[in-house]
């Protein structure tokens, strides 16, 4: 019987973040985890000591992300940051200026 060939499987859009989710750190990495617009995200570390100011990991945590939105959908994107739990804190994403191609922006995420 013959084998169907095989395809490269597509990696999933990834969308404009819209949540953080910033854990304490252990040791000497800092757990984040993100949502982005249609339901993608990913999870990730930063390698900082644990004794950082979370203010430091928090830049850490967004800076990259931030110019992964401004190359990938041309956005520029903002943060605030707020205490989810005594050692952890959440991120709401904000846009902060039209993206290269303005489409119109109701709130709602692409795709819904």
């Amino acid at each position: 019987m013959a084998r169907p060939p095989r395809t490269k499987k597509q990696r999933p859009h990834l969308g404009i973040p819209r949540e953080l989710i910033l854990l304490t750190g252990r040791g000497d990495v800092w757990p984040y985890t993100f949502v982005a617009d249609g339901g993608g995200g990913a999870c990730g570390k930063v390698a900082m000591p644990g004794d950082a100011a979370v203010e430091d990991v928090q830049a850490a945590v967004f800076t990259p992300l931030a110019e992964l939105a401004r190359s990938l959908h041309g956005a520029e994107i903002g943060v605030t940051w707020s205490v989810l739990t005594p050692d952890s804190w959440v991120g709401h994403v904000r846009r902060d200026g039209a993206p290269a191609d303005p489409a119109p922006f109701d709130g709602e995420p692409e795709g819904s």
